[in-house]
């Protein structure tokens, strides 16, 4: 059979190196995931169909059979994901790596039968936007096709009537792209995912010096406006992030193995976007379910990103070896050049991603860490959701606070219910969320938010956020969160408002564990969480009505699980502000913290203040003793210091620690000014 041009660089570019190497690697090392694959491959010999990876952007739960021929356009359950994420062709690598690891010549048929069926047979016509040829799922395929095909071609059931369809097709896919790139793709993450496959399209096709040259340039303009400095890419979900970064990689990956120099710009974006990747990491290894994102384990793609890169800290929060989906990309060289690349620990442990306004505060790095995301950023387009100021907390280990997640893109109640802002953990002003949706992917109104201070110090740190959701209202909504080390949280909501307005202050817990209501403090209620190993105190300094109610969380797509979620509510004129002190540990082990108001004092003045002007805690746990002065607004006029006994101090929120002293004068951190 003869080796055209096209099939010779698709060998050269995209085949793995020992590949028999590989699969006897993976079925050692990764033995789930090789009968994972195994069972994908053997379900599409049978025309059988179930999308449950790691990263299919839709999951279904449910398998798919067609008894005679493929309907490629298929949308059952009323939801066209399914047609698009079919339609990626996922079984097609599964299929090849079966091939590689078993030797049967079964799997190369039904690849070649399926791929072929496939060119025969989908449309692209009048509708194509809306089926197998969306210019989404075009650019997804290069890889999917190019990447595999090499696996199969000692097979005889590869003939050069099956490969001329090949580049035949190739060539389509590739045309299309060309052809239907728009400005607002800078901006999407369409953009880089449809770039990405033109590249490969284009380092395999003879004669495409015009569409390799516009597949570069739309990929470093995309990560120019795309990629924000801190790293995040804007959209404001993981998952979307993931797949940004999983296409500038490949790109890079392949255009320098090809020998076309690739920009540094988008070399800056994959380490960039591997980064930010660890910098949320939860100590599950997974991702929060920010935005329109599944609870997907990370460490597969921080993994790539050390590989490439060759960066000892990405290894550290990686697998310790190559992965299955990254040893079958990289080849069993790199499996053997992982392997010696030395871990080096990160010099960071709590951060900020400033410009997407994510906040987290990390007790450390080990499974059994604590950890408090903050989120006050922009909205993030159609997958960002209403969670304006929400929090997530995990505590050893286990979450605590979640995000409700996603379940759906079904325009639909639904959809609205795990998108608008009762799903998070956000305050509801008179009844009516902050945002709500026109549609699917789209709000009657966005909410503008105000980034405010972080610190992160010796005793504690410090985040702040406020939203204009209800500015019509009349009311500016306040989130105030300090962080005292190790193991305790204090939240203080400050309503800014005009006239009188209910208030519901609404909490979501994990539903791996169990919400009770549990009266804490001096009769001003609370609630007792526990988990598998795990208790968290939450309490409050002032009573209200609460109530907790069966709701639904969601940690991948088409997935919803029962969970509790707590509702706290109050009626206030002016200005209201509500304080949530919540501590956590070992089951069994931990008791809530002693809480305590108190009134401060103005040295100046000689005067106590009111609460609404400024007021402190005291946080008692066995030896320890925490006094943290917070300033609801400016008080200090014209040269004044507040007090309370023998603490000193002066700030928006400033932390004592009072463990050891209790006579002579502390001065406390400065946690905000």
């Amino acid at each position: 059979m003869r080796e055209s041009e096209w099939l010779k660089k698709t060998k050269e570019i995209f085949a793995v190196d020992d590949a028999e190497k590989v699969a006897a690697y993976c079925r050692e090392n990764w033995q789930e995931d090789a009968e994972h694959v195994l069972r994908t491959a053997e379900d599409a010999c049978g025309n059988t169909f179930l999308f449950d990876y790691r990263w299919d952007m839709e999951r279904t739960w449910e398998p798919v059979h067609f008894d005679q021929e493929i309907d490629w356009s298929l949308i059952p359950w009323g939801d066209p994901e399914f047609v698009w994420q079919f339609n990626r062709h996922r079984f097609l690598p599964c299929l090849a790596q079966a091939y590689i690891m078993t030797g049967e010549e079964k799997y190369a048929e039904h690849y070649v039968r399926l791929l072929e069926d496939w060119i025969d047979r989908s449309e692209s016509g009048e509708n194509a936007e809306q089926g197998p040829w969306r210019t989404l799922e075009t650019g997804i395929r290069a890889e999917v096709w190019l990447a595999s095909l090499p696996l199969i071609l000692e097979s005889s059931a590869v003939t050069e009537s099956f490969l001329d369809k090949v580049e035949t097709c190739l060539r389509k896919h590739q045309k299309r792209l060309y052809e239907n790139f728009q400005p607002h793709k800078y901006i999407s993450n369409w953009g880089v995912l449809e770039a990405c496959g033109m590249l490969l399209f284009s380092l395999v096709l003879p004669d495409s010096e015009k569409e390799l040259g516009a597949a570069i340039k739309r990929l470093e303009d995309t990560a120019k406006v795309q990629v924000l400095e801190d790293g995040m890419q804007w959209e404001q979900s993981p998952m979307y992030h993931n797949e940004v970064y999983h296409c500038f990689l490949t790109a890079y990956y392949y255009g320098e193995r090809a020998g076309v120099k690739m920009p540094e710009e988008v070399r800056n974006a994959v380490k960039k976007l591997a980064y930010a990747d660890y910098k949320w990491k939860k100590p599950d290894h997974t991702q929060f379910t920010q935005g329109d994102s599944d609870a997907s384990d990370l460490r597969d793609q921080i993994t790539a990103g050390a590989y490439l890169l060759k960066d000892g800290v990405l290894k550290s929060g990686g697998y310790e070896i190559l992965d299955y989906e990254n040893a079958w990309k990289f080849g069993w060289e790199a499996c053997r050049e992982y392997e010696t690349l030395k871990s080096e620990t990160p010099d960071f442990v709590s951060t900020e991603l400033p410009f997407g306004g994510n906040y987290y505060f990390r007790s450390g790095w080990d499974e059994k860490a604590d950890l408090l995301h903050f989120h006050c950023g922009e909205t993030g387009g159609g997958h960002g959701h209403a969670d304006k100021l929400h929090v997530d907390l995990v505590i050893r280990g286990e979450d605590v606070l979640v995000d409700s997640g996603r379940y759906t893109y079904v325009d639909g109640p639904e959809r609205f219910r795990f998108k608008e802002s009762p799903a998070h953990n956000t305050f509801r002003v008179d009844g009516k969320g902050f945002a709500e949706c026109e549609s699917s992917w789209k709000y009657k109104s966005l909410c503008t938010c105000l980034k405010q201070q972080y610190y992160d110090g010796r005793t504690g740190a410090f985040v702040e956020g406020s939203h204009l959701g209800y500015w019509d209202q009349g009311v500016l909504v306040n989130r105030k969160i300090i962080w005292i080390r190790p193991d305790v949280y204090v939240i203080v909501d400050g309503m800014l408002a005009h006239g009188t307005h209910t208030y519901e202050n609404i909490l979501h817990f994990d539903g791996n564990g169990r919400a009770e209501l549990q009266e804490i403090g001096k009769g001003c209620g609370g609630v007792h969480f526990t988990g598998k190993d795990m208790e968290t105190w939450i309490q409050f300094i002032d009573p209200a009505e609460e109530t907790i109610i069966n709701t639904e969380q969601s940690s991948h797509y088409n997935e919803k699980h029962p969970n509790q979620t707590y509702i706290r509510k109050t009626q206030a004129d002016g200005f209201y502000r509500e304080i949530t002190v919540i501590n956590g540990g070992g089951k069994g082990k931990t008791k809530p913290v002693n809480v305590e108001k108190l009134t401060l004092y103005s040295v100046l003045n000689d005067e106590y203040l009111p609460a609404d002007q400024a007021e402190g805690l005291r946080i008692t746990a066995g030896d320890k003793e925490y006094i943290l002065f917070l300033c609801h607004q400016e008080v200090m006029t014209p040269t004044d210091i507040l007090k309370w006994e023998n603490c000193l101090g002066h700030g928006k929120a400033v932390l004592f620690d009072r463990s050891s002293e209790k006579n002579d004068t502390v001065i406390g951190e400065i946690l905000a000014w």
